[in-house]
């Protein structure tokens, strides 16, 4: 068995890019927390379930605000992993979109620092940073991981695990295995579909401990033991929300079949996305993956930790083949595709000097890093440039025109941002459907209710719609009968306000009101504007 690389003090180069890499990282999970990216309706839920929890000691989603919640609702599908960090910084730091991101910027730097970890491990710290920097440059985590969400916490919880167990298989150390468990463990809590990543390191268990059948049953039952405690923790939480052991248990089953288009689970039948294949080809990191997977299985032997890396590799990359198309997805396997990929440069340009009898040139160097720029994707720097220049966003100056309206008004919308920032109104909020089939050319919903929603009998005066509405959902909100029972009286940047017919023209005459609110990327531009009475409102998707 080979074993893996030693790590070496860093030469002042390598420490210096280290420290320039880290820099740009903490710029990019801590800075301009409130303005980027725009709050949205995934992020809603998990936001207004914490602040749910802080201000009524309830772990739901809302059905209509103020008071109107929905327990353990299915939408829910980022864990306590996520959502008890985000309401302890509500409670520490009141409630607002900045705390509850900063605990999302904390754990997209402890993904980072968790591949860093695993990378460095296996192929020493000049590698670890470049990898780090792949991913940082050639994905889109940073727009991910600035949210709310439940993908980045699962996915440094589970590469921070995969760390671990590399450590304790390769060290023969118990204890990192029970650890390396326990953090998968949380990658679950964090985001269910997660539980797929518990699979890999019993078969890697298996292949280097089988004929030591005493110490195979010690790794399993360590490993099973750690793993174990948080998937138990999650499951007495749901016990003692619903009331019924039962009911927890079929609770995690419901969920993930009304789930079922994020991944292909044992729970639950996903289906091929040729959108999903064409990006994963299309991408120079999965392809740097693949060659660097080549190289490492064409060449034995070499250690467990290696092993259990290829694998999870392999093993998410084929998994997002059956995900929804939506690049968020891709992210395990382009994280665990950088490590990879950037051994197998380094040890082509060795073997190439090698070749030459002489180390390599500086300009053969600069030549490969040249080429790679050319092809390689710089999704993250431009998320960077975003994220130094926003200011101002949509919701916030939706929620300042929503002070207009009157308090007493009901306000329908599938928007779920808009009742986590608008404590102020009555807020009635579209229920539940879930995505059966979701390309770029349709989507396809599930209706759990026996019944289609018709939003006309929930007696809302106003109807806000936005790029979900109008979009996802603009089969929920068909534009035939907007124009039928509704009408438009003023657009706030994507978000279009409309007031129901059956209403007198004083509220029309309060809303459609041009004003100039406070938040503006430029002051002198108008942000809201009436809609042209030219114009045919049904038209307006």
């Amino acid at each position: 068995m080979r074993l893996t690389h030693s790590p070496t003090q860093p030469s002042f180069p390598v420490l210096l890019g280290g420290v320039l890499l880290a820099i740009l990282i903490l710029v990019g999970s801590f800075y301009n927390l409130a303005n980027f990216p725009t709050l949205w309706w995934d992020e809603a839920i998990f936001s207004e379930t914490s602040a749910n929890l802080v201000q009524h000691g309830r772990y739901a989603f809302t059905v209509q605000s103020p008071d109107q919640l929905s327990d353990l609702d299915y939408r829910i599908s980022a864990g306590p992993a996520v959502i008890l960090p985000v309401a302890l910084a509500y409670r520490l730091f009141g409630i607002g979109v900045t705390p509850g991101r900063t605990v999302a910027g904390i754990y997209l730097a402890f993904a980072f620092l968790a591949l860093f970890m695993g990378a460095r491990r296996l192929w020493g710290t000049g590698t670890a940073l470049a990898a780090a920097a792949l991913a940082l440059v050639g994905t889109d985590v940073l727009y991910w991981g600035r949210s709310v969400l439940g993908d980045i916490p699962a996915l440094g919880l589970f590469l921070f695990g995969t760390w671990l167990l590399v450590k304790g298989m390769e060290e023969a150390a118990p204890r990192f295995l029970f650890l390396g468990g326990i953090f998968l463990g949380l990658a679950f809590d964090a985001k269910e579909f997660y539980g797929l990543a518990f699979l890999p390191p019993l078969g890697v268990m298996a292949r280097y401990t089988w004929g030591d059948k005493s110490r195979l049953a010690q790794w399993l039952l360590i490993y099973i033991l750690g793993l174990s405690l948080p998937l138990l923790a999650y499951l007495g939480l749901k016990w003692v929300i619903l009331g019924d052991l039962t009911a927890a248990v079929l609770h995690f089953f419901q969920q993930k079949k009304l789930l079922c288009h994020e991944f292909f689970t044992p729970l639950t039948i996903g289906r091929i996305y040729p959108e999903s294949v064409f990006y994963l080809l299309g991408h120079p990191l999965i392809w740097l993956g693949v060659l660097g997977t080549w190289w490492t299985l064409g060449r034995e032997p070499y250690s467990p930790g290696t092993r259990l890396w290829i694998w999870n590799f392999i093993l998410w990359s084929l998994v997002y083949l059956t995900a929804v198309y939506w690049h968020r997805f891709a992210l395990p396997a382009l994280f665990l595709a950088a490590p990879l990929g950037v051994n197998f440069l380094r040890q082509g340009l060795q073997r190439l000097a090698a070749a030459l009898g002489k180390p390599a040139p500086g300009w053969l160097a600069g030549g490969l890093i040249l080429g790679l720029v050319t092809v390689y994707p710089c999704d993250g720097l431009n998320y960077l440039d975003a994220i130094l220049t926003c200011r101002g966003d949509s919701p916030y100056r939706l929620v300042d025109y929503l002070k207009r309206v009157p308090r007493h008004c009901l306000i329908e919308t599938p928007e779920y941002e808009l009742a986590f920032l608008d404590d102020d109104h009555r807020i009635h909020l579209m229920p539940e459907f879930f995505f059966v089939e979701s390309t770029p050319e349709k989507v396809v919903l599930l209706n759990p209710r026996n019944k289609p929603y018709d939003f006309d009998r929930v007696g809302a005066e106003v109807l806000i719609l936005g790029r979900f509405g109008k979009g996802v959902f603009r089969q929920v909100y068909p534009p035939e009968r907007l124009a039928k029972g509704w009408r438009q009286v003023a657009q706030v940047d994507q978000y279009e306000i409309y007031i129901s017919r059956k209403i007198g023209d004083k509220l029309w005459a309060s809303l459609s009101r041009p004003v100039t609110p406070p938040r503006l990327d430029d002051p002198s531009d108008p942000a809201y504007n009436m809609p042209d009475a030219s114009l045919n409102y049904q038209h307006y998707h």
